[in-house]
């Protein structure tokens, strides 16, 4: 009787476990038209807010080794983002990719997008992206947070 009931917490815990489990995704490192302090502080915000739904992978060593990815795959004559995702995810054992991008569209105006790659479809699951006029900072960073909760919310 005891090891009947010893396993059938074993089997209730594991499958707790299991329900809990978060999918692991990797935080690209934030690129755009921004200093060091800007884009520190737009990463560990974008990393706050992705880290509620993924176990995530992000930080120095992960950006130093995405930067050496994307530079050993341009140097090939058919460069393919998608194989980059793929090693990346690989590296991490990951099964998202997750991103946030800062472009400027003149002096005070920037496009904010942010995209969740599936890496085992090779499918873009969700994106968004939102403009940013007379644009602060502190006005980018808003958006920018407010970018990645939908992105992260999506299914």
């Amino acid at each position: 009787m005891k090891n009947v009931l010893g396993l059938l917490i074993v089997t209730v815990l594991l499958c707790a476990h299991s329900v809990q489990a978060k999918e692991v995704a990797v935080l690209m490192p934030v690129v755009g038209p921004l200093t060091p302090f800007e884009q520190t502080a737009l990463s560990k915000d974008a990393a706050a807010v992705f880290s509620a739904r993924f176990e995530l992978r992000h930080g120095e060593e992960v950006d130093r080794f995405v930067k050496q990815v994307f530079l050993e795959e341009s140097k090939k004559k058919d460069c393919d983002e998608a194989s980059c995702y793929r090693r990346i995810a690989a590296k991490y054992h990951a099964d998202k990719i997750v991103a946030l991008r800062v472009s400027r569209m003149d002096k005070t105006s920037y496009l904010v997008t942010s995209h969740l790659y599936d890496v085992p479809t090779g499918e873009m699951s969700a994106s968004q992206k939102a403009e940013c006029t007379q644009c602060s900072f502190e006005k980018l960073k808003l958006l920018c947070n407010e970018i990645t909760k939908q992105v992260s919310q999506a299914k």
